[in-house]
């Protein structure tokens, strides 16, 4: 399908301004800590450095795809209006349908925060194209914004917004939108398993919430500074919401060197946390033979690396 010219101008207020060409944004992945879901609001997520570059140009019709880990994948003219509202919102003036084309390195449907990455790469851009650059907490509540108009979110996911356009952890109250603590210099390497794919429009929310208790118990360590133990029982309630066996994953805690393991947000991908490189390889194995899928492995990357 050929890509509609750009438009050069616009007329605001009796007035022609000018408009670049081509607007580009930057995200990343994220790892959940916490489940929002199943805790009634409080949710916990983590850096990645799983790249998420998109190229945006105003169009006639919303349309747009971007390059997932090799697959051609059309982006949801929901989402891409969705940016577009929002962003008209934050300039004050109506914003022309999108186009845009990128890739990720982020799985799909995996609980790795594609989406919200999508969606925080996308307003970066348009933004840019009328010479707005806005800073990561500004960014993560418009991108929380444009998610609900999506109907990308159950819980007005803030963690999940801050930790793609930023760096390090990061946990919310997502009911009042405010920033409960952070961690600037949570680190390491997440080695990830991603068994298939699951919608977040397709899970049953009642049977998050039957876990509550622990995903309260989780919000509690994080509070506490204990990022990775609230990782793995925040894991275990996970799987036992969406059906799976905790204890294949949790044997990996016995391998020296893993730090915590966990389930992403609301899976289906989980993970093996460990800071050390040289045991990395074991832990791929030991996860690929314990989940029966592929891994990829991706650091969780604090404010002080090279990346931010």
């Amino acid at each position: 399908m050929p890509w509609a010219h750009p438009v050069p101008t616009e007329i605001l207020g009796g007035i022609a301004v000018a408009v670049k060409k081509r607007g580009r944004g930057k995200a990343h992945g994220a790892l959940g800590i916490v489940n929002a879901i199943g805790s009634g609001g409080y949710g916990a997520a983590a850096a990645l450095d799983l790249s998420v570059e998109v190229e945006v140009w105003l169009c006639s019709s919303s349309h747009g795809y971007t390059v997932t880990r090799g697959q051609h994948v059309d982006i949801d003219p929901a989402i891409l209006d969705a940016v577009a509202e929002t962003a008209s919102n934050v300039l004050g003036r109506h914003v022309a349908p999108i186009c845009a084309r990128g890739f990720s390195e982020v799985p799909l449907e995996a609980g790795l925060k594609g989406s919200s990455a999508l969606i925080n790469a996308l307003l970066e851009a348009v933004l840019g194209l009328y010479g707005v650059s806005l800073g990561v907490e500004e960014l993560a509540r418009l991108g929380v914004d444009a998610a609900r108009r999506a109907g990308l979110t159950v819980t007005g996911a803030l963690d999940d917004h801050l930790a793609v356009s930023g760096c390090g952890a990061y946990a919310t109250d997502n009911t009042r939108q405010a920033i409960v603590t952070r961690e600037p210099s949570l680190s390491g390497y997440a080695v990830i398993a991603v068994p298939g794919r699951r919608s977040i429009r397709g899970i049953d929310l009642e049977t998050f919430r039957l876990y509550q208790e622990l995903y309260i118990a989780a919000w509690k360590l994080v509070l506490a500074g204990d990022w990775y133990a609230a990782a793995t029982v925040n894991g275990v309630a996970t799987m036992m919401a969406t059906g799976s066996e905790p204890s294949k994953l949790l044997a990996l805690l016995t391998m020296e060197g893993v730090d915590a393991v966990g389930v992403s947000g609301k899976g289906p991908a989980v993970y093996a946390i460990t800071s050390s490189r040289d045991v990395v390889p074991r832990v791929k194995d030991m996860l690929e033979k314990a989940m029966g899928a592929p891994t990829l492995v991706s650091r969780i990357t604090p404010c002080n690396s090279h990346l931010h």
